[in-house]
């Protein structure tokens, strides 16, 4: 018997709750970490911590779970996510919290518009008010010409594009490929690309540092699960809003924990560009049904 729509939505939403919390959770520990180690390091452990959690799934199957006919499809998306990962983390320890979050909020407007650049998809007048509303709102976050864009922002930007040329290679790839391979796939293209520089800047942790970088890779793993889930249960449109929680969490974070303030424009320009990426999921889930 299927659950009622009801019910559904309320999965939905529960599920992308617990994304919004572990997410949360895991920038406040890289934001932690990221005054002794490098992002390299931070990045490969996650990637490692991640193998391991995927490792019983393939229990049963052993590795014929990871047999694939379109390897250089999963190489592409594994090393545009490790470098999305990448300019995320550095981000993370270059800016305060609340404007990584505003800015990471971009990806779904770069999507659409490398989806129609790149894979011939239609650019409707939604789509198009959606990719200027949020390019208005990286505006007002970064205010060019009035103040300096650094380095910690071009990072998160270039990340959110590299992310967003991830997920367009996970649409193409879900047509024929399982979930669980997906997710193992990106990890284990991920992994030696973060150990090469990790073992040039590698500094052995202490057993507490060594617990809260586990604690990333937990965090990080379970978030794009519990996502995934919330878009599989329900229609996006309707969890996609909850996603916004994670700006005045992480604030809070970054001013409980590393002093850090949130002025106002940070916050106007993250309403404009989540606002464009919520009107843009309506939009897309109303043509879908």
């Amino acid at each position: 018997m299927t659950a009622p729509p009801t019910n559904n939505a309320l999965r939905g939403i529960l599920y992308m709750l617990l994304a919004v919390a572990v997410w949360s959770t895991m920038l406040v520990l890289i934001k932690s970490l990221s005054t002794q180690y490098t992002s390299f390091e931070i990045l490969f452990i996650r990637t490692m911590v991640g193998l391991i959690i995927l490792a019983p799934l393939f229990h049963r199957t052993g590795f014929s779970g990871l047999k694939t006919k379109r390897l250089p499809l999963h190489l592409a998306r594994g090393t545009f996510a490790y470098f999305g990962m990448l300019g995320l983390f550095i981000g993370i320890g270059e800016i305060p919290l609340s404007e990584v979050i505003s800015l990471s909020f971009t990806q779904p407007i770069f999507i659409v518009l490398l989806a129609g650049l790149l894979l011939g998809e239609k650019l409707n007048k939604v789509r198009g008010l959606a990719i200027a509303g949020g390019f208005a709102g990286v505006l007002i976050v970064l205010q060019p010409g009035f103040t300096e864009i650094g380095f910690g922002a071009m990072v998160v930007l270039g990340g959110a594009v590299c992310y967003a040329v991830s997920n367009i290679c996970i649409k193409k790839l879900t047509a024929t490929e399982n979930m669980v391979a997906t997710t193992a796939w990106v990890n284990i293209v991920m992994c030696p690309l973060a150990a090469i520089p990790a073992f040039f800047f590698w500094i052995t942790p202490s057993w507490p540092d060594m617990a809260l970088l586990t604690g990333v890779g937990i965090t990080g793993t379970l978030g794009v699960w519990f996502v995934s889930k919330a878009y599989q249960v329900t229609e996006m449109s309707a969890v996609v809003p909850f996603d916004f929680l994670r700006l005045p969490i992480v604030a809070t974070a970054g001013w409980l924990w590393f002093d850090e303030s949130t002025d106002i424009r940070t916050v106007a320009g993250a309403v404009v560009i989540f606002a464009s990426t919520y009107a843009l999921a309506r939009a897309e889930t109303r043509k879908r049904g």
